[in-house]
């Protein structure tokens, strides 16, 4: 009888501890599950957020591309502006019309003649520096001098004038002088002159001075009526 009992108390700690052994591997197993949910879910949150932190630095780059992409239209913009601006083809002889006038103000002992060289073609020209210019007298041509003086140079719209100046010595003497019969003007950088009337004072002194009798201004020298 005791023997039996000893025999079912053994057969109830076995059976004990199998059911502890299959339960604990049911926890454990449980446990894995819940570990493997628990690490597996933040994976998916990390998953799921990082589109977002790649999307942002490719905003930010778009963003900040689109300014650069501005910058060189600007800068292209600039320039065909710039290669648009044509300089002028210089005047020509046939391009102007060529006057002179008396523009000797009242009490000036030196007297001057404006030549006017009005751009009667249809389109801007450029025109600088000093004419050529000879007075025609009974003693042959006079050419005239220039001034130091200093031209930039202008552009000459259609229907616009620039003037320069010759200036030269009276004859005050009593005698006849040198009498001046005729003017001839050459523009800048041309080979064809024009002949005008001469303006001025009839004739020029005689001198022997090394000092020229006759001088000229660059274009521009003087203005409308000296």
């Amino acid at each position: 009888m005791r023997k039996s009992r000893i025999a079912v108390t053994a057969a109830a700690v076995v059976a004990g501890l199998s059911l502890s052994a299959c339960g604990g591997d049911g926890n454990a197993t449980n446990a894995g599950n819940a570990s493997s949910s628990s690490s597996s879910a933040p994976a998916e949150g990390q998953t799921g957020s990082a589109p977002d932190s790649a999307e942002q630095p490719e905003g930010e780059a778009s963003g900040s591309g689109a300014p650069e992409k501005e910058a060189p239209e600007q800068g292209s913009a600039g320039q065909e502006s710039a290669g648009t601006g044509i300089k002028p083809e210089r005047c020509h002889t046939d391009d102007l019309t060529i006057t002179a006038s008396d523009a000797t103000i009242g009490g000036d002992t030196t007297r001057t003649v404006a030549v006017k060289l009005l751009n009667k073609s249809d389109r801007a020209c450029s025109i600088k520096g000093f004419a050529g210019v000879n007075l025609l007298s009974s003693e042959g041509a006079i050419p005239a001098a220039r001034r130091d003086q200093k031209d930039d140079g202008t552009v000459l719209k259609s229907g616009e004038p620039t003037y320069f100046g010759i200036f030269y010595k009276a004859n005050e003497s009593g005698g006849s002088g040198v009498r001046i019969k005729g003017l001839v003007v050459t523009p800048p950088d041309e080979k064809k002159s024009v002949t005008l009337t001469w303006p001025g004072e009839p004739s020029l002194p005689v001198t022997d001075s090394p000092d020229p009798s006759v001088e000229i201004g660059p274009m521009g020298s003087v203005g409308q009526g000296g």
